[in-house]
């Protein structure tokens, strides 16, 4: 798994903080994280809030934005194609600006559903539009576009542009 929205790194305290976010998720139903980096650019900003659900999410289709447990990880991306192997249903996400796919995800690390994207006082929805399409294409192909980008988005939000380099992206759990 390369480029993925992580929550946790990789100490063994970060790694407790990951198990115990998903046993929130699983046994709540609901989870909301804030998002560090920028590998899920521009559907998902630095700072934006997700909130996440796990109803139905054996349900999760393509152009869905899901959140899955994958070593001492929490990874939020975007599915790209849901199939079965083997009599089971698996699902292949990526970053929207990553190039490859995440190795595909299994049922049992499947956590929720990124049901909102708060992002100051507006609540969006996670859809991608031809727009959005288009920017994250520029933005999978171009290191200089995202750290441009996000500098932009820095300085019109009044802080002095933000320090993110690479596509590599985090999560922060609030509750």
């Amino acid at each position: 798994m390369t480029r993925a929205v992580t929550a946790c790194g990789s100490t063994a305290r970060e790694a407790l903080g990951c198990e115990l976010a998903a046993e929130v998720l699983r046994s709540s139903g609901r989870l909301r994280l804030r998002a560090t980096g920028a590998s899920m650019l521009p559907a998902v900003w630095p700072g934006d809030i997700l909130s996440v659900r796990s109803h139905d999410v054996a349900e999760a289709l393509p152009g869905d934005i899901v959140l899955f447990a994958r070593e001492g990880r929490l990874v939020a991306h975007r599915v790209v194609e849901r199939s079965l192997y083997q009599d089971r249903i698996q699902w292949v996400t990526r970053g929207d600006t990553v190039e490859g796919n995440d190795a595909p995800v299994s049922s049992p690390e499947l956590l929720g559903r990124v049901a909102a994207i708060e992002r100051g006082s507006r609540r969006l929805t996670p859809h991608q539009s031809l727009a959005s399409r288009l920017a994250s294409w520029i933005l999978c192909r171009s290191d200089l576009a995202t750290r441009v980008l996000l500098r932009l988005r820095g300085w019109a939000l009044g802080a002095g542009g933000w320090g993110f380099a690479t596509r590599d992206s985090g999560l922060e759990i609030l509750d």
